[in-house]
C-alpha cells in the first residue's frame, strides 16, 4: 500500500496590521464589529484563489489563531463572517434595509453586505455559505427517529446559536435601542431586568 502525496498548502504570513485590529476588536465592545470586519478586509488579500474555497478562508482564519483566542468568540465569528462575503465577492445575498414602516429586501452582492449591519453581515454569511456548499450539514446522514416524548436535549446548532448571543449580549445591553428592546422583551414575559454586583456565584445549570 503506498501513501497518497498530500497536497501542499501555501503559509498564510501573520500579518501584523491584521493582528492589531483583531486586538483593537477583543478591547472594545462599541467599535467591535467595524475594527473585525476592517481586519478581514485587510486579510483577505491573502486569500489564495489556487486553493478550494473553504480552505483558503480557513487557511487565513488559522493565521491568526492566537490573535482570536485573546480577543475572543465573536471577534473571530464576525472576522470569518466578513472574509467568507470578501472571498465570494460576486454572490447575490439578501438583505434588509430601512424602509417606511418597517424593512424592505433587496438583492446587493456579497461584497457590499461587509458594511451593513450586524444581522446583514451575518445573515449574507449563512447565504454564501449555503450558496458555495460549506454550510453545516444537519443529520450527518442518519436515518430521522421518532421523536421522543421528553423534550431532547439541545443539538450542537442550538448551543452555538445560544454562545453567540450570550457573546453579544453586553453589547446589546450597552445600546441605548437593544436595551430598552430586551428590557420590554423581559417585562412582557414577567420578568425584569437589574444589575447584579460583579463578581457574584450563580449556583446552579448556569454556572456550568
Amino acid at each position: 500500500m503506498t501513501k497518497s502525496a498530500k497536497t501542499e498548502t501555501a503559509t498564510i504570513e501573520r500579518l501584523q496590521t491584521v493582528a492589531a485590529l483583531i486586538a483593537q476588536a477583543g478591547k472594545a465592545a462599541s467599535t467591535l464589529t467595524n475594527k473585525a470586519r476592517e481586519g478581514a478586509r485587510l486579510a483577505s488579500a491573502q486569500l489564495n484563489p489556487a486553493t478550494p474555497l473553504k480552505e483558503r478562508i480557513a487557511d487565513v482564519v488559522a493565521a491568526y489563531a492566537g490573535d482570536f483566542k485573546a480577543a475572543g468568540h465573536n471577534v473571530r465569528a464576525i472576522f470569518v463572517d466578513a472574509l467568507t462575503l470578501l472571498a465570494c465577492a460576486e454572490t447575490d445575498v439578501a438583505v434588509k434595509i430601512p424602509a417606511k414602516g418597517g424593512s424592505a429586501e433587496t438583492y446587493v452582492k456579497a461584497s457590499e453586505a461587509v458594511d451593513m449591519s450586524k444581522h446583514n453581515l451575518k445573515d449574507a454569511a449563512k447565504q454564501v455559505r449555503e450558496a458555495h456548499g460549506m454550510a453545516r450539514k444537519a443529520g450527518g446522514g442518519a436515518k430521522p427517529k421518532a421523536a421522543p416524548k421528553v423534550q431532547a436535549a439541545p443539538d450542537m446548532h442550538h448551543i452555538d446559536a445560544f454562545s453567540n448571543w450570550l457573546d453579544v449580549l453586553p453589547e446589546y445591553l450597552q445600546d441605548s435601542v437593544f436595551h430598552g428592546k430586551i428590557v420590554a422583551a423581559l417585562i412582557a414575559e414577567g420578568y425584569t431586568l437589574s444589575r447584579a454586583a460583579k463578581g457574584k456565584v450563580i449556583k446552579g445549570a448556569a454556572s456550568a
